[in-house]
């Protein structure tokens, strides 16, 4: 029996187990749940992971949903902090707001390149946020957040090899209403965001809503005389809804811009074969950086965002059918600088430029929900433009002419599907789906000062290629007891190909892509509670092969970064997370995940053979348990919330360092909460704590050779706070 059969076997065996424990009902959720009709246990929590409102736990998906409530709570104010609550995530920003990297179970991008294709796909209103420097902006006034794990490739498309990410904002309901929050914390930071609602005519209502973010930042340049590691950043929103007579349509403009001084990093210096340095000296300068968080750069290192937009959702009713279309627009703007050996010498600096726009329509047709056969077709068109420059000197090396890369490129893409579930009986159901994608790429290269022997000092060449591959998944649910779910599937995903728009190195870099890569993923999961819905657990087991994965790594003799495809990798795991309420005063959340990856075939050249070695940002175990106690008082409670997280083992780069310099051994991060919330859910007050015993643990590590130096990036210091909340 293979590996991956004797591994899904059991998977399958545990969830069975686990629901013959009492027959439980299923339900998973990272959030403060609502009350259900007795007033003490767990309530449910409504999601669109499948492009129709159902329950989470009625879902044959390992997601995590989080409302707007657990992401104040939790002080969930970016992307980035999502990663702390929901399993198997990992997003860092390590090289500025232009380009977050997202691996979701060991399968992720990581690359500065402008055009990089996502495997986690980003939406907002169920609008793709295609661009790299537009997924960061949009965290604020929503009704949720969703997490959904394993390809996705059926019901969203390409580039969700990984999973999906979606953003569903807060909607005008016509009814009157305000809500607002203040966070003042450490480091000279404050954090405000404001809401505001009213019906104009009986069928039209309006919402508003704003944040302002700003950071002094937790590191300095004692060089330049700034801040690093600090924000300031503004985004809105301005949203029209008309709902009546089988019309709900939903239009939205919105923006946000971010600004930074940059980040900071440990440029520890390595010898001319990669190997670390004891001193942490750079072999070419002699320069030995501080140890402490702050650093001496002879470089300012700002980075720059700006995004604008709008999307229409329409649902209208068609007897028992429901016509959706989706539409988007997009405008995206990043300018990023980066010290590259971030020492008092010009050894090496860049900057990376980038602007584009995309357009995107949905078209979807769905049956009524309560047949035996539920069905839904439809039709997808994206359209994407973006012109992007790399610009780097070398003064350090002995490198007088500046580089100077440029791109424009086109995107276009068209997909159709169909996805469906028949009802055998009342506990068995089949769910099938198959999407058909074509895309479509147009890029012209621009290169002058190259200095590699292997490339033209200048070229000016134009390629282009297309691709049509199915995504598709298939799989049973089966229902034992009443609301009791055990599924297990199997999902495909596919990501685009794409051109290397980094540091050329050899003439077959430009203008010729990178071939797509695919996901293949078996998955069994159970979705249950039990104890009169006081216990509620969510569980998967899966096993995924990883097929030319696209990784950025540094040739022989190049400078940094180009494109290549990985061959492949298999990851498989574990997952759990659920909620337990122990009375009305006391409930403990919990998650965890086992993860083991190995390369199966990556030989990146003649010299370097990765095969065996564990796949990047997948960390061996990860842990959180959450507990929550409260205590009346007058009309509302006081709580304490301390919440503690362990991580095992891990690659912090997605490549591998032949030194194991990328290798994070195991830590442990304590945050908390303490404070007062209203019985009305009216207000809220509390204090808060991050990484409470001050950890400093690695999230980004880059081998660069051309800077003498590794990259080491690390988490930030201990942090604290008060939070109050409003709603009105």
């Amino acid at each position: 029996m293979t590996e991956r059969r004797k591994f899904l076997l059991c998977g399958v065996a545990v969830c069975i187990c686990l629901a013959m424990q009492g027959g439980i009902a299923s339900a998973q959720v990272q959030a403060t749940a609502d009350m259900s009709a007795d007033g003490n246990g767990l309530g449910d929590i409504v999601v669109t992971a499948q492009k129709r409102a159902q329950t989470l736990q009625s879902v044959p998906v390992a997601a995590t949903a989080l409302t707007n409530e657990a992401l104040q709570q939790k002080g969930i104010s970016t992307l980035v902090d999502i990663a702390s609550v929901a399993p198997s995530l990992n997003v860092t920003t390590s090289y500025g707001n232009t380009a977050p990297e997202i691996t979701l179970r060991g399968v992720g991008a990581a690359s500065f390149d402008k055009n990089v294709e996502t495997t986690v796909a980003t939406y907002l209103d169920e609008v793709v946020l295609n661009l790299s420097t537009s997924k960061l902006g949009q965290l604020f006034d929503l009704e949720r957040v969703e997490v959904l794990r394993g390809p996705q490739g059926t019901l969203y498309g390409k580039n969700s090899t990984g999973g999906a990410i979606n953003f569903v904002s807060k909607r005008p309901d016509g009814t009157t209403a305000a809500n607002g929050a203040l966070t003042v914390a450490r480091y000279g930071t404050y954090d405000v965001s404001l809401g505001a609602q009213t019906a104009l005519t009986d069928a039209l209502s309006v919402r508003v809503s704003g944040v302002r973010r700003y950071s002094d930042g937790y590191s300095f340049n004692t060089l330049t005389g700034k801040h690093l590691n600090d924000a300031d950043d503004w985004a809105g929103r301005l949203g029209v809804r008309y709902k009546d007579a089988g019309v709900d349509a939903y239009l939205k403009l919105f923006f946000d811009r971010s600004t930074t001084n940059g980040v900071a990093y440990y440029p520890g210096g390595v010898n001319v074969d990669g190997s670390p340095r004891p001193d942490g000296s750079n072999r070419v300068t002699g320069y030995v950086p501080p140890a402490d968080i702050d650093i001496v750069a002879a470089q300012p290192t700002p980075s720059k965002v700006r995004n604008h937009g709008a999307t229409l959702n329409i649902d209208v009713e068609l007897g028992d059918l429901t016509l959706t279309s989706v539409s988007g627009y997009l405008h995206s703007k990043g300018d990023y600088r980066f010290d590259a050996d971030e020492s008092p010498f010009d050894i090496v600096k860049t900057n990376h430029l980038s602007k584009g726009h995309q357009i995107s329509q949905e078209l979807r047709l769905a049956s009524p929900d309560d047949g035996p056969f539920t069905w839904m077709i439809g039709a997808s068109f994206f359209r994407q433009k973006q012109d992007g420059a790399l610009l780097a000197d070398f003064l350090g090396l002995g490198i007088t002419t500046r580089l100077d890369q440029s791109f424009v490129e086109r995107s276009t893409s068209y997909a159709g599907f169909v996805d469906g579930t028949y009802r055998f009986s009342d506990r068995l159901d089949l769910f099938a789906g198959i999407r058909l994608t074509n895309d479509r790429k147009k890029i012209r290269q621009i290169g002058t000062g190259n200095f590699v022997p292997t490339v033209p000092a200048s070229y000016d060449l134009s390629g282009k290629a297309s691709w049509t591959k199915p995504s598709y998944r298939i799989g049973l649910n089966f229902t034992p007891a009443r609301g009791t779910l055990i599924y297990a599937s199997y999902n495909r995903g596919y990501r685009s190909g794409e051109y290397d728009v980094g540091f050329i190195t050899n003439t077959s870099q430009i203008a010729r892509p990178v071939a797509p890569e695919y996901v293949d993923n078996y998955e069994a999961g159970l979705k249950a509670s039990a104890f009169d819905n006081h216990l509620r657990l969510s569980t998967a087991a899966f096993y995924t092969v990883y097929k030319d994965q696209q990784l950025s790594i540094t040739p022989p003799g190049g400078i940094c970064c180009s494109r290549v495809n990985a061959g492949k990798a298999r990851v498989y795991g574990i997952e759990a997370e659920g909620l337990a309420r122990f009375g009305a005063n006391f409930d403990l959340t919990f998650s965890g995940t086992l993860l083991d990856t190995k390369y199966l075939d990556f030989r990146p050249d003649a010299n370097r053979d990765f095969s065996g070695k564990p796949l990047g940002r997948a960390p061996k175990y990860q842990l959180r348990l959450a507990p929550e106690y409260r205590h009346p008082v007058g009309s509302g409670e006081v709580f304490l919330a301390p919440e503690v997280q362990f991580t095992g083992k891990q690659r912090v780069q997605t490549t591998v360092d032949a030194y194991g310099e990328d290798i994070q051994r195991a830590y442990t991060v304590v945050n908390g909460q303490v404070g007062y919330r209203d019985g009305d859910g009216r207000y809220s007050a509390f204090f808060f704590i991050k990484n409470a015993t001050n950890k400093r643990y690695m999230t980004y590590f880059a081998n660069v050779g051309a800077t003498a130096v590794n990259q080491t990036f690390y988490s930030p210091p201990r942090t604290f706070g008060v939070t109050l909340t409003g709603n009105f």
